[in-house]
């Protein structure tokens, strides 16, 4: 689909109901005020009955009253009738039951925020009407949003034969892994929907879920499912789901394909199967699936962006590398393939498949796992596709994210200037590739994350470890989780920021692990997950202690560490106020000891409003240029990258005649910001006068996909590379191209004169 068409339909899905249909819908009706003309057609849709079901609803548009009729056009997916039918019986009364079902039908239709408003509105007629009370708490579910496991608990517990409620509230907990709230929470559904003659379906596929996750059998539970509704696909979809965020996408793809074939016009099935058949790269089967989805509920947003992103993968280009091994050039470590924009390959490739290599050979022997197959590697210079690579949905605030053996994540491109570190990104991500296939995918989102944040902080190409002040307030408000609950940090956050706060905390324990018991100590971890071990008992095989214990422990080194920051949080905070004020009034002198005083205190921040950068400003204003240079090298060393500020210390240490010392520099801006061409011109050049030659042609090459005016002398120095590395014919070849854009270069010349007279 176009991209000019693709917004459209957008602007659309934020309109009213689109005026289609879509098929018919399975759904678990709950409510019990649904009038018995109503629960006699479910009976016929929960037993797989679906003609019978069809005609008993047809029925009831003919017979049926106003509500009726909207509630049987709704279930048999006419969705534009059903949204009028509603429409005219909520102009006529303020019965809440009105728009809740309205509501529900936006749920159907993926519009959550237009049935969260219908909910509320519902509730204005009856604040007591439960309804819609567990119709909000669902939506809020669907959005992630961490206080609908407290709403839902709530309902629980004034209304504790809610079958509703309990299923919800079990599938949260189960998401959350509570295993063992979430067995007791659908035992008690269980119980009230055999007493309220409502179907248990949902209830066995969420207890094989449980069952998925501790590793046992679901036969039991799709044994069951299927004798009471043969056509019960979600027995198989439901339990997938619980896959995918344990990061098993091979085995969902496995179930989703059942679910499917047990019930081909399940939508949602077809759906979740072609997005994540396109996690595993089958991008063929992906499009097939996906196109299902959208024939039978073209509503689907991230069906149709999924599909969308499709036509735009074919375009992009495709290459690759065998990556050799570090002790024996002759032996392979992996193969990685990159898939970059057009707009993008040339330029960006040299510097991927160099980070790539070395990712790959070092966390190879550092987590002793050798790939199996090979790695994808996908940057997009659009940050809405990758947004819809990810999940479906433009418009996320993610980077990057990982799929087992295939990566994706934004090019420098796709942000400002300097917005995000691109290189940091990539090595972070493909960390995960390892940690992930290690394990078979069995190990806590925590572990995962706090891993690759720690290789980000000790072997990336950022050596920056700066926690935001904002961490630094969670830190010392206590809003930190135990270690055996930080998963809920990263899938049902409490409070704003809580994610990055988890992030953080994840990367400061496995930094601690390594720091007092060893790296090894983190590799043990993983092999206790892989073999399905909790944190718990991944923490005592480890180091000998369990979760509680290493709880006190890593507050102790945290207060160790930022305990003198964490005190005088407050004070920290007015002193940068006080440096601001220094600033307005051209005050040099406050602002240095001012600046000064603030790096003494946390010497680690050097992002966003640093104190460096303006000490390195007021030492130059007032005439210290030497000193200021030395300021942003201690900047830059540690983990400083912002874009303006790299370029400024570059070019006032070539001017200084201290070029040795912005090679470094150099090579940072390039993992942030790739496409400064002098850049890449001097360090080409540096890296020949080092005899680097790898280096130098990735410096050559990046100049020939920018397509510099001066292409010419990129090809002059990918010759002198081939040289060093004494391939004359790749030599010969390159200058030929040099003088075929510039006949009259003299230094291509003579060095094709050199050429010739060597032969």
């Amino acid at each position: 689909m176009p991209r000019a068409e693709f917004r459209l339909y957008m602007l659309m899905l934020s309109l009213p109901l689109l005026m289609a249909d879509h098929a018919q819908a399975f759904t678990v009706h709950y409510d019990l005020t649904r009038t018995d003309a109503l629960r006699t057609c479910d009976q016929h849709q929960y037993r797989g009955e679906q003609d019978a079901a069809a005609d008993c609803y047809r029925q009831l548009l003919d017979t049926g009253n106003r509500l009726e009729q909207a509630d049987a056009a709704a279930a048999l997916g006419d969705i534009r009738q059903a949204n009028k039918l509603y429409r005219e019986a909520a102009a006529e009364s303020t019965d809440p039951a009105i728009k809740t079902r309205w509501a529900r039908l936006y749920l159907q239709t993926h519009q959550i925020s237009d049935a969260e408003a219908l909910f509320r509105e519902a509730l204005l007629y009856d604040s007591t009407w439960l309804p819609a009370q567990i119709g909000l708490a669902e939506a809020l579910a669907q959005s992630f949003e961490g206080q609908a496991r407290e709403a839902l608990a709530s309902i629980s517990s004034e209304h504790p034969d809610n079958v509703h409620a309990l299923v919800l509230l079990a599938r949260i907990e189960l998401e959350l892994q509570n295993l063992a709230e979430a067995r007791a929470l659908l035992n008690r559904a269980m119980k009230e929907a055999l007493a309220q003659d409502l179907p248990p379906l949902e209830i066995y596929a969420l207890l094989a879920g449980a069952d998925l996750l501790e590793g046992k059998s679901l036969q039991p539970w799709i044994e069951r499912a299927l004798q009471y509704n043969p056509r019960y696909g979600d027995i198989y979809a439901i339990p997938a789901h619980f896959y995918i965020i344990t990061y098993r996408y091979r085995e969902a793809v496995d179930l989703y394909q059942k679910a499917v074939t047990t019930d081909p016009r399940l939508a949602t099935a077809h759906r979740d199967l072609g997005i994540n058949q396109l996690r595993t790269n089958n991008v063929f089967a992906a499009r097939y699936h996906l196109q299902q989805a959208y024939d039978l509920d073209p509503f689907d947003a991230q069906t149709v962006n999924t599909l969308r992103l499709l036509d735009d993968l074919d375009k992009m280009r495709v290459s690759s590398i065998d990556v050799p091994d570090v002790q024996d050039d002759s032996e392979q470590m992996g193969r990685v393939l990159i898939r970059l924009d057009r707009q993008d390959a040339d330029a960006l490739e040299p510097y991927v498949i160099d980070l790539a290599t070395r990712a790959v050979q070092l966390f190879t022997r550092r987590y002793d796992f050798v790939l199996r197959r090979p790695m994808v590697v996908e940057l997009y210079h659009d940050h809405d596709d990758f947004g819809v690579r990810t999940v479906s949905t433009p418009g996320i605030g993610l980077l990057g994210v990982t799929f087992g053996y295939l990566t994706a994540m934004d090019s420098p491109k796709a942000r400002a200037a300097g917005d995000f570190h691109w290189g940091s990104t990539l090595w972070h991500e493909i960390a995960h590739v390892f940690t992930l296939e290690a394990t078979n995918h069995r190990l806590p989102r925590w572990f995962s994350e706090g891993l690759s944040v720690y290789e980000e902080w000790n072997t990336g190409p950022l050596t920056d470890r700066e926690l935001s002040l904002d961490v630094l307030g969670a830190i010392r408000a206590g809003q930190l989780l135990p270690v055996e609950d930080l998963d809920q940090g990263f899938v049902r956050p409490s409070y704003n920021g809580q994610v990055q706060v988890s992030y953080m905390q994840a990367g400061l324990i496995c930094d601690f692990i390594a720091q007092r018991w060893g790296h090894d100590a983190l590799v043990s971890m993983l092999k206790s997950f892989a073999a399905g071990q909790d944190t718990t008992e991944a923490l005592s095989e480890a180091i000998g202690s369990d979760s509680q214990a290493f709880n006190s422990m890593f507050t102790e080194y945290l207060q160790v560490r930022y305990g003198d920051l964490l005190e005088s949080l407050d004070d920290y905070r007015a002193e940068l106020r006080q440096l601001d004020r220094s600033l307005q009034f051209n005050d040099w002198v406050s602002a240095e000891a001012l600046a000064r005083d603030l790096i003494r205190r946390y010497p680690e921040r050097v992002g966003a409003g640093n104190p460096y950068q303006v000490l390195a400003a007021a030492l130059r204003e007032q005439g210290k240029d030497m000193a200021a240079i030395d300021v942003l090298l201690e900047w830059h060393a540690l983990g400083g990258h912002e874009p303006q500020t790299l370029m400024l210390l570059i070019s006032e240490l070539r001017k200084a005649e201290r070029s040795i010392e912005a090679v470094p520099v150099m090579e940072s801006l390039n993992w942030v910001m790739p496409y400064g061409t002098d850049v890449h011109r001097w360090l080409g050049e540096h890296y020949l006068a080092q005899q680097a030659p790898a280096l130098a042609r990735r410096e050559f090459n990046a100049l020939l996909g920018m397509q510099v005016d001066d292409l010419a002398s990129a090809y002059l120095g990918n010759a002198r590379a081939a040289l060093l590395e004494d391939d004359r014919e790749r030599a010969r070849r390159q200058v030929l191209y040099a003088l075929e854009h510039a006949p009259f270069f003299r230094p291509a010349q003579q060095l094709l004169l050199s050429l010739s007279a060597g032969e």
